[in-house]
């Protein structure tokens, strides 16, 4: 879909160059079932490739002229990137064009996306980082509810992708978790999963069995000790 705004000069500007290289890593990446993949391949065809904690190297290709004028979404200047595995040099992806945004004018790029006028999609933008969080649901063929979280963060320094995640839950539990970062020195390469509803309960329901427990062994305690007492007279 086409989004256009008024027409008007903007101040973008690529804040990356050719041949400029930056790591990442896939932090997290959990399929309830294997076949879940092929859910995440349209966005990230790299995913079934890049094994969860390994790095990869993104090795920009391409940086489209931008336009002065630009009209609708359409228009918007894409910057090209390759991914090379790092532990093995093999390219995982080639044109992948999710990883630059060009820098600048970041209230240009939320008005010709219409980021703030789309339903479900929260605007991201502070000081550091600009970006969008989506969320959303769908009913799938057995029925069941899923729902969808979708975070992407870019670096406003660079304009280069500094967090996704990918996921999808029913009832709590997760069927599809993807974290994906820029990384960095001391950074963790894998990250846990999240504590899950079904295992918050059973925490706390174990909490509660343990209270009670302690309480009966107490109140038991209570009423033995007069016993023992008499049995000392």
């Amino acid at each position: 879909m086409q989004l256009s705004v008024e027409a008007q000069t903007n101040t973008l500007e690529w804040g990356v160059s050719v041949d400029e290289e930056f790591t990442y890593v896939l932090q997290r990446a959990y399929f309830a079932d294997p076949t879940y993949t092929i859910v995440v391949q349209g966005d990230l065809p790299f995913i079934s490739e890049l094994p969860i904690g390994e790095k990869t190297i993104m090795r920009v290709t391409d940086l489209e002229a931008i336009p002065s004028l630009i009209n609708e979404s359409s228009q918007m200047p894409l910057g090209q990137c390759d991914l090379v595995r790092v532990n093995d040099t093999v390219t995982i992806g080639t044109n992948q064009t999710g990883f630059l945004v060009p820098i600048g004018d970041w209230n240009f790029l939320t008005e010709i996306g219409n980021i703030t006028g789309l339903q479900g999609v929260t605007l991201i933008d502070t000081a550091d980082e600009w970006g969008t969080v989506g969320t959303g649901s769908f009913q799938a063929g057995d029925g069941s509810v899923i729902s969808l979280y979708v975070e992407v963060r870019y670096e406003k320094q660079n304009g280069t992708l500094n967090y996704l995640r990918h996921r999808y839950t029913t009832l709590g539990t997760d069927l599809i978790d993807i974290v994906l970062v820029n990384w960095h020195e001391g950074m963790p390469t894998v990250i846990s999963a999240e504590l899950e509803l079904t295992t918050i309960l059973i925490i706390v329901i174990g909490g509660v069995i343990g209270v009670i427990i302690a309480f009966v062994v107490v109140q038991a305690y209570k009423n033995k000790k007069p016993i023992v007492r008499k049995l000392g007279e």
